[in-house]
Formats: C-alpha cells, structure tokens, sequence
C-alpha cells in the first residue's frame, strides 16, 4: 500500500496541474480577445454581441442537462457501461440543443427582436448542437487522464481565439481588408459589412474545434464512438439523476446572464436601442474582468475540499476550524483583490480597452464589492456538499435569480447598468447570507460567515 500511494499522488497532482494551465491559458485567452473585441467593435456593437450571448446563455443548461458529475460517477463506479453512458449522453445533450434552439426562437420572438438580432442569437444557439461530443470529456474525467482534456482545451482555446484575432484585425485595417479582398479572398469583405455576424459564427467555431478535438482524442485511445449506444433505460435513468441539477443550473445562469439581457431590454425605450447596447457594452466589459477573478477563489475551494472532507469523517471540531478558516482566507482574498481593485479599476479599464470605455472602470470598481460575496458563495460550496444540503442549495439559487430580476426592474431604469449591479449584489445579500437564517442548521453556517468576517486576521493553523 506504501508504495502505491505516492504514484496515486503523482497521477492526481499531475492530472491538477494539466487543468489549471488549462484554465490560466482560457483565461488569458478570453482576457485578450474581449479586449480586441471592445476595442474593434465598439461599446453599441460589443454591447450588442453580448446581449444576444446572455440571452442564449439563459438556455445553455439545457445543452449541458446536468450530467457532467452524474455521468463521470458512474464511469468510475460502471465503467463496463461506458459505451451505453456516453452513447445515452450524447443522445440527451443533441436533445437538450434542439429544445434550446426553439426556447431561444421562441424567446426572440417574445422579446420583439429584429430579423438581425435573432439571426445571432440563432446561429450562437447552432453552436451548442455540436455538445453532444465533449461527453468524451467525462471519459477522461473519470480515468483521471487531465493531460488530454486540458490538451484539446488549448487546441480548441487556439483555434477560437486566432478565428477571433482574424476578425478584429480584418475590421480594424480597411488597407489590409481591401489589399485580401482583391486577392480573392470573398469573406473578407463580409467580414466587413457585417462583423457581428462573423463573431456570432466564432461560437459555432468555438464548438466546433472542440468536437473535433475530443473525436481525435478518443481515437487516440484506441476507442470508437461508433460503438456508442443510447438507451432509453440509461437515459431515463440521467434523466431521474440531473433533473434538480437541471434546475439548479438554469438558476444559476439567469443569476449571472440576466443582467446583460435585461440592462438592454429595460432601458431601450427609454434611451434608445444605440444607447442600450452602449450600456451593455460597458457592462460587460466590466462583467468579463470580474468574472476572471473568480478563477482564484474557485482554485482555493478545490484545493481544501479533500481536507474539509476528511475532517467531517474524523473530527467535528477539526471540521468547523476547516470551515471557518475557509471563510476567512475567502474573505481575506476578498480584500486583498477588491481594495485596491476599487482604486485603480478606472485607470486600468482605460489603459486596456481605451478611453471609450472609461464608464466601465467606474463599474468595475462597484464590480468590487460583489466579490466579497461570490467569495463566500465559492466557500460554502463546500459546506452544502459535505452536509448534503442540496435542496437547499436548489432553493437559494431559484430565490437569488427571483430576487434578482426583480431589484433589476427598479434599479436599472434610474441607475442604468449601475443599477443591475447593485440588483445583483443584493440578490447575492439574500442567497447567500439572508436565506440562512431560515434553519438550525443553516443559522450555525451563517454564524461562522461572520464570525469569518469579523475575525480574518484570526486564521489558525489547524489540527
């Protein structure tokens, strides 16, 4: 047993090592191409591509129907069922695409979008029609094989962002759009009548690459997914297991898409559509450089959940120090980022997309303030796991999404995009903090939040 367990640790620590330069390169390359983006486009046309986005993404749950976790489970646990799993997946996600493409039509329709508006939102939603293949992805999940998965990442994350680039320096450079448009090269000139068409298709791009990249993968191992089988027992039985996550995750994106959507479609009667988009446009800007923040805490949490794991099983009180020392290393990254984030936000926003985009420094700063919840809500990711309060968990996230769409109907018409951050950092207020004083149980968790807060500096080394 003694000489197993090292190269147990190897396997895991590489295959941890893989995903994160996974991550750290995704991110830099979403940091770089929403710059370019920004910058080409424009706060009226950047704010537009991103609206029709967050309205799609509003459906994507229905693409990915909740069985990352599920299906990787039952590889480790039935891994003679492989064909049968991935084949049934499969099967689900092309489903899920399809409900999505007619919840998005349906949608654009409801919402009194134009020819053009719904042409994007159409083809962003095609893309999601080529998700049925990164079912590859839980294959390797489950045989902890991260160095393939993080491989097509990258690949894909190349391919997506060099598609990208090409855009932006086609729209950018009228001399050397014309001097490729009299080589022959047709799209170039497309390209530049029409951009936000092509950046719609870079979705579909996006997708694209990885469906490739996970066939060739699975190849690679020797594997066929011509041997791939959907059943109807399987899929009843995913079906039974997703279907809160399914719920869950909807939540969750109307939480954090539903701002983009809603900013335009409150204020255009009152400013104008141009005026709106502009809006979203310098919402967003702002949205994206927050949401890369939260790759750290993200990294925190998963790193000590084995800890806090092992400790609920051995020692209670170990297990609450674990616990409340989370909250505190949360809260103390919380200031160490926002403090000085609220500071330089608008210079650095300047310095990066332009002066245009000065109005987005100023609501990245606000941006800030959010993180002290999103923080928190990262740690208590690993409470709800280790006490199993999953339908509490279900509950908050259908709330906090509530919540949130009604402080954006008050708050946007007076303080525009300003007002849907606030909205959102009150709805978190509730999700996050209120809603536990509902229980017992959830009251002692709330308890050692705050006393997280109030005593950061009190970080223990624990038993």
């Amino acid at each position: 047993m003694a000489s197993t367990r090292p190269e147990g640790f190897r396997k895991y620590l590489h295959n941890t090592s893989w995903m994160f330069a996974d991550r750290v390169v995704r991110l830099g390359a979403v940091f770089i191409t929403a710059i370019y983006m920004a910058r080409v486009l424009g706060d009226q046309l950047f704010g537009q591509l991103n609206y029709v986005s967050g309205f799609v993404g509003l459906f994507v749950t229905l693409t990915a129907m909740g069985l990352d976790e599920i299906v990787v489970r039952d590889l480790v646990r039935h891994p003679e069922k492989r064909d049968e799993l991935l084949g049934s997946a499969a099967m689900m996600k092309f489903i899920g695409s399809v409900i999505l493409a007619l919840f998005v039509l349906i949608g654009t329709q409801v919402n009194g979008m134009d020819g053009f508006t719904t042409m994007l939102a159409m083809v962003i939603a095609a893309g999601e029609a080529l998700k049925p293949w990164s079912v590859v992805e839980y294959h390797f999940q489950a045989r902890v094989e991260g160095r393939l998965i993080a491989l097509v990442n990258i690949v894909q994350t190349i391919a997506s962002t060099g598609f990208k680039l090409l855009l932006c320096v086609i729209v950018a450079n009228p001399g050397l759009r014309d001097a490729m448009a009299g080589m022959g090269l047709g799209f170039v000139r497309s390209v530049a009548e029409s951009p936000l068409s092509w950046f719609a298709w870079s979705y579909v791009v996006d997708t694209g690459a990885a469906a490739i990249g996970y066939r060739v993968a699975y190849q690679r191992t020797g594997l066929r997914q011509k041997d791939w089988k959907a059943t109807r027992a399987m899929m009843g039985h995913l079906l039974q297991q997703s279907w809160p996550l399914i719920i869950y995750g909807m939540a969750l994106l109307v939480h954090a898409r539903i701002d983009q959507v809603m900013i335009f479609d409150v204020l255009k009667d009152r400013i104008g559509e141009a005026a709106a988009y502009a809006e979203v446009g310098q919402y967003s800007v702002a949205l994206k450089m927050i949401e890369a923040m939260g790759f750290v805490p993200v990294i925190l949490q998963k790193s000590l959940a084995p800890a806090i794991t092992r400790a609920r099983m051995e020692d209670p009180l170990k297990y609450h120090d674990r616990i409340l020392n989370q909250y505190r290393l949360m809260f103390l990254l919380f200031l160490v980022i926002s403090v000085p984030l609220y500071f330089i936000a608008e210079p650095m926003i300047t310095l990066l997309y332009g002066e245009p985009y000065r109005q987005a420094g100023a609501l990245l700063a606000l941006f800030a303030i959010r993180l002290l919840f999103t923080n928190m809500g990262v740690a208590k990711s690993s409470w709800i796991t280790n006490e199993g309060m999953f339908k509490y968990s279900l509950l908050t996230a259908v709330v906090g999404a509530a919540v949130n769409i009604g402080l954006n109907y008050f708050l946007i018409p007076p303080f525009k995009a300003h007002g849907a951050i606030w909205a959102t950092i009150g709805s978190f207020l509730v999700s996050i903090f209120l809603l536990d004083l509902l229980t017992k149980e959830t009251r002692m968790n709330l308890r050692a939040m705050c006393t997280a807060i109030v005593t950061f500096w009190k970080l223990d080394r624990v038993r």
